[in-house]
Parts: structure tokens; C-alpha cells; sequence
């Protein structure tokens, strides 16, 4: 594809500029082949314009940057073309780049519960033998995922555009039919779901979350409603949970769209309206009413805000055109995500161990509140905070712990390059009690050992990750595989 064929109406474009044929995109100028067109974007520790000698190199045929002045000492042998949106720029041109999507495509924002209802409208769809896939934080879902030419995503809430294009495209090719993904805050920020055909849209809630990244809770929210203010398609659906005073303001923001809003949620006022979740042996019995219609639905999940979850991959997938009867009969079967309200079994004294990704302090109250009706005897959690992050959450999940727990473990979460003592500190300052053991493995066993029958232990914040970030290594951890091995062990050891 010729590069004027390519960015025609997207960025305004010299008349007598070259017109080179584009056979690749990168952003990355280590991933430059012969014939790309390469993005030169400013970053958060790099700027993409100290790389264009070595993406000319490498073989880049013409360079897309921003609007900042060009050096005027610097002659490139190849067209440089600049946009004041560079970003939105890059999204739109890999979507022409890529052209096939599937043919529904449904997004969902909030800070809690993206992962969760993405997986289960993914599992709906494919019940009804629908080709599904998912995409976000647990990287790419679905059958099609591990033929030949369909590449697996890196585990970004949001990928890149060109990641996230390109990998669309070749499972589209594949035959997916139906896709579910996550939209992250940074991503909706940084237009890389531009150019995707969103056809529903969904919100689950929002609090306290990024805040080293965005200047402040309006910036959050302001790029959460990119999504169905901009994003979101005419004719499409919106899917809305208002017991959440942003998903009111949302609702009332794309009132004049024309669009199908549903709302849903415990509120007398929701279209699904949520009136009992209660927790069973098997997992949770959902009480859910709408249009004058009561349904009773068994859940073999863990925590009642999953319910949560799952009535909104409920509805986004009855308005993908799937009969409701389909879509809340599918509900039964659903299988938790991993490293969410994941349950592991295996304590030699029966208490229940639940690893999940709860690592911000709505996520953390919405967990042990959830947990708690499972708890006949105490309820625990063991949890940690990351490093080079929003240090304000620290104490307000401390405070939160000591209110919703009767016993406390705290140990390191990700310190990155920070001190990890100060974080535990921070936290151990709203919650005097809690035990602090910094070895997070060893904080595991001492956990698990302290646990019988009838309690529950919450393993919060890691979730699904695999690894520990210290300093600037990756060192392997998994929670559920850790806590697994170690209970093995307690049960060798209990039968000698």
C-alpha cells in the first residue's frame, strides 16, 4: 500500500511528497524490516525520534512523528510526515493496514472486573459455538489463538495499535467471529483501540486506580468515556452498571446517542436489576430481575461481586444478538479466570484459598466483603503493594484490611526499584496488627499454616501474573502455584 493510500485523511500531506509502497508498520525501530513505515513517538522513558537513523537503517522507507519542530540540520533521506495526534494517526493507519475484524466486537472499561467479563462473554459465545476470542491482561483466549499465523499477544490490559490491529486481523482471518477485550484507561488515553469497529460497550465501575499515571480522578474518568462517547459505533449498545456514580454520569452523557443503553446493577432503577446474590456450597445463587421477569441462576464462582461480572457478559452478549433464554442459561457453566477469585484446593484442613488480582482499595474491600459470607470461622488476606506506583493507596488498603479482616499478612508485591520495607511500612500504618513477613513465599506458608476449617484465606494482588518484580529483574512467582506446592507439602507432612 502506497504511504499517501495509507494516511489520506488522516494527517494532511505535502503534494509533492514522496510516495513510497508500505509493507510493514513498527514502532519499535528493532523491529524495523525493509519497507516499513516507522512511528517515531515520544514515550515515557524514550523518545522515538532518537531512533529514526537506525530505523532508516534497518530498512524504514518513510517515518511518521509528531508535530514538534524538526531538527533543521537533520537530512533524511526518506519522507517524514507529522501529525499532532501521532498516536491516533498510528491506530487508524494499522486498522487500514489490518482491515479484517470480527464481525462483533465488544469493549469494557472500568477499574475492577475487565479481565472477568471479558473471559465469560468469550465463554458465552462460545457455548453457542460462536468463534470467540479475548484480549487483555491475561493475554489472548480462544480456540483460534494457537493456529498457525495467529501470533499471541503480549499481556497488556490494552496492547499497542499495531499489536493489537495485526493480531486482530490474522485471528479474523482464522474465523473469529466475536471478540471481547479489555479497555484500559491508558489505552483508551492513548487511542489504541482507535480504529476498531466497537460495536457494544461496557462499564463496571470505577475507583482509586493509575494515578501515577493520570493527573487525577477526572483525567481517569475522562478516559474511560472516550470509549462510548468516541469509540463506541451509531446503532451499537452500551451496557452500564449504575450503582456506581460514574456509571450515572455515563448513562446521562450518551443519553442523545443512538444507541442501545442497558443498565444493570443492584439498584431498583436498573434495567437488570440484581436483587439477591447468596453464597451456596457450590458457589453463588444470582437472584436477577428484568421486564417483570425473575430468573434464578446458580454461579460456580467464588465471591458474590462476580456476579457482578457475569450478569454483564450476560447482557453484552444477549445485545450481540444472542436470545437471553442463551445468554443467562450459559451463566451456570461459567469457569472462573485464573488469578480471579480463582479458588485453590488442596488445604489439609479444609479452609478455602482464593488468589486474586485485587490490588487497588476498591478491589480489595469489594474481595473480603465478598469473601466474607464464605468465612464461618476467620477471614484472612495477605497482600502487598506495588513499588513505583500511586503510594496513596497503600494506607487506604491497610485501613481497609484492618476493617474487613480478622487477620492481617503483610509482604512485598512488585517493589520494583523501590525500598520494599517503606511500602510494607506505608501499609502497616493504618493496620498495627497485621503480621509483616517480606519474603512473599515465605508470607504464603506462614498464611496457609495459620488457617482451619471454616476460614478463608485471601492471596491479594498478584493474581494471574508469574512473576515478581524486584529492582529491574522478573523473578517467577505465582500465588496459586506457590500456595498449591504448599499445601501439598502440608498434607505429606500431616499424613507421616
Amino acid at each position: 500500500m502506497r504511504l499517501t493510500n495509507l494516511l489520506d485523511d488522516l494527517v494532511p500531506l505535502p503534494s509533492d511528497i514522496a510516495a513510497p509502497n508500505i509493507s510493514g508498520l513498527a514502532a519499535n525501530s528493532l523491529q524495523v524490516r525493509q519497507g516499513d513505515l516507522f512511528f517515531a513517538l515520544p514515550g515515557a522513558a524514550r523518545d522515538g525520534r532518537d531512533f529514526i537513523d537506525e530505523a532508516i537503517a534497518r530498512g524504514a522507507v518513510a517515518i511518521l512523528t509528531d508535530d514538534r519542530p524538526l531538527k533543521s540540520n537533520k537530512s533524511l533521506s526518506v519522507p517524514v510526515v507529522q501529525a499532532n495526534n501521532p498516536r491516533e494517526v498510528m491506530a487508524k493507519t494499522a486498522a487500514r493496514y489490518w482491515p479484517q475484524q470480527p464481525g462483533l466486537i465488544g469493549a469494557v472499561t472500568g477499574t475492577n472486573g475487565k479481565t472477568s467479563t471479558v473471559d465469560f462473554m468469550r465463554q458465552i459465545w462460545a457455548r453457542v459455538n460462536w468463534s470467540s476470542m479475548s484480549i487483555g491482561t491475561i493475554g489472548m483466549r480462544g480456540d483460534t489463538i494457537n493456529k498457525a499465523g495467529t501470533p499471541n499477544i503480549t499481556q497488556l490490559t490494552t496492547p499497542d495499535s499495531l499489536n493489537l490491529h495485526a493480531s486482530i486481523s490474522a485471528a479474523t482471518k482464522q474465523g473469529v467471529t466475536h471478540l471481547a477485550l479489555e479497555a484500559s484507561s491508558h489505552g483508551l488515553q492513548q487511542h489504541r483501540l482507535d480504529g476498531l469497529n466497537i460495536h457494544s460497550a461496557g462499564f463496571t465501575n470505577i475507583s482509586r486506580d493509575h494515578l501515577d499515571h493520570h493527573l487525577n480522578m477526572n483525567d481517569y474518568f475522562a478516559a474511560k468515556l472516550r470509549l462510548f462517547e468516541v469509540l463506541l459505533i451509531e446503532g451499537g449498545s452500551a451496557v452500564i452498571n449504575i450503582d456506581d456514580a460514574h456509571g450515572q454520569q455515563i448513562v446521562e452523557r450518551i443519553k442523545d446517542r443512538p444507541i442501545v443503553v442497558k443498565t444493570y446493577g443492584t439498584s431498583k432503577d436498573a434495567d437488570f436489576s440484581i436483587k439477591d446474590v447468596v453464597t451456596t456450597d457450590f458457589g453463588l445463587d444470582l437472584k436477577l430481575a428484568y421486564q417483570n421477569k425473575t430468573w434464578h441462576v446458580p454461579l460456580a464462582l467464588a465471591g458474590t461481586f462476580q456476579a457482578m461480572n457475569a450478569v454483564a457478559a450476560a447482557i453484552m452478549c444477549h445485545l450481540s444478538g444472542l436470545p437471553l433464554h442463551d445468554s443467562l442459561g450459559s451463566l451456570p457453566y461459567l469457569k472462573s479466570v485464573p488469578g480471579r477469585m480463582q479458588i485453590v484446593h488442596g488445604h489439609p484442613d479444609n479452609a478455602q484459598i482464593i488468589v486474586d488480582y485485587a490490588h487497588t482499595p476498591d478491589a480489595l474491600a469489594a474481595a473480603l466483603t465478598a469473601l466474607r459470607p464464605a468465612a464461618t470461622g476467620k477471614l484472612a488476606v495477605l497482600f502487598g503493594c506495588g513499588g513505583d506506583r500511586d503510594t496513596g493507596k497503600r494506607a487506604e488498603m491497610g485501613q481497609i484490611a484492618k476493617a474487613n479482616a480478622d487477620q492481617i499478612f503483610i509482604t512485598d508485591d512488585n517493589p520494583r526499584t523501590e525500598d520494599a520495607a517503606r511500602i510494607r511500612k506505608a501499609i502497616i500504618s493504618a493496620c498495627p496488627n497485621a503480621i509483616e513477613i517480606a519474603s512473599r513465599d515465605k508470607a504464603i506458608a506462614v498464611a496457609l499454616s495459620s488457617v482451619g476449617h471454616g476460614d478463608v484465606l485471601l492471596i491479594a494482588g498478584k493474581g494471574h501474573e508469574t512473576v515478581q518484580l524486584v529492582g529491574n529483574e522478573s523473578l517467577p512467582f505465582d500465588d496459586a502455584a506457590i500456595a498449591s506446592h504448599l499445601m501439598m507439602q502440608m498434607q505429606r507432612e500431616a499424613v507421616q
